[in-house]
């Protein structure tokens, strides 16, 4: 499969793209892709920014960008399962939980008629902003607890709206987004009650860009199934690890990888 998965090296050196010679070359690479996915999956449930990891790993193995966030975004509602199980009984408003599915949907629609050439060249800048989403999320957090009354549902609907059509267009940096709209809006609330309905809205919103992604074409289907089980290995530790890591060293980690990732794509 790895094989099926992976360019060789006669077929992307005119690309400009990283090149893996022999049997061998594969099977690293192969592993280094594994690897990541449960990496980005401990990150998604644990701390967030798991996505750029993983786009960043998959695009330097020689994935187009438009394919690689394309078949990221068809694995990442597996890296959530453990994290909803573990959510069970939360309930967010069907409101937002249909505004942010709604919003993904044109997300995803307004990315199929995307050239790749396009994408690619937007691809650096994407990484940018969503390194400075995930900088922030400690600041975001600590703000939270703060906001407590329920205020202008109607316009936090709106702002979810707005999350879903980034998450199905970028995706990276969605639990933040979401994470601050529910602060700042109709679920505001205490830290520890925020994150599970947060959870359960990107699980969510998960699940529907990556059934909209399945029917576009966009995705690599062999590449999803080597992710697969690493990103769901890797969802099931990051729940148990959740408040265990030091959330300044995760965010410095995945920051560093999105902006080595953003001129790496701009230098390619």
């Amino acid at each position: 499969m790895l094989c099926a998965v992976l360019p060789d090296r006669s077929t992307v050196r005119h690309r400009g793209r990283i090149s893996l010679r022999g049997q061998g070359d594969l099977m690293l690479s192969g592993a280094l892709i594994a690897g990541a996915a449960f990496v980005a999956g401990v990150l998604n449930t644990a701390g967030g920014g798991g996505a750029i990891l993983s786009f960043v790993v998959l695009t330097t193995t020689g994935v187009a960008p438009l394919t690689a966030h394309a078949t990221n975004q068809l694995v990442t509602p597996l890296s959530f399962l453990a994290a909803a199980r573990a959510a069970r009984g939360t309930r967010p408003r069907v409101a937002l939980l249909v505004a942010g599915c709604v919003g993904t949907v044109a997300g995803v629609g307004i990315l199929a008629t995307t050239s790749p050439a396009a994408f690619q060249a937007v691809a650096p800048w994407v990484l940018l902003p969503a390194a400075v989403l995930v900088a922030v999320q400690g600041w975001a957090k600590r703000r939270l607890p703060a906001r407590r009354r329920d205020r202008h549902p109607l316009a936090t609907a709106a702002a979810m709206l707005t999350c879903g059509v980034y998450a199905g267009l970028i995706g990276v940096g969605t639990g933040t987004l979401v994470l601050v709209v529910l602060g700042m809006g109709a679920a505001g609330g205490a830290l520890n009650r925020l994150l599970p309905v947060r959870n359960v809205l990107c699980l969510g919103m998960a699940v529907v860009v990556a059934a909209a992604f399945a029917f576009t074409g966009l995705a690599d289907w062999a590449l999803a199934a080597l992710l697969a089980v690493p990103a769901v290995l890797g969802g099931l530790v990051g729940t148990r690890l959740v408040g265990r890591l030091p959330d300044p060293a995760l965010r410095a980690g995945v920051v560093l990888t999105a902006i080595a990732g953003a001129v790496w794509l701009l230098l390619r």
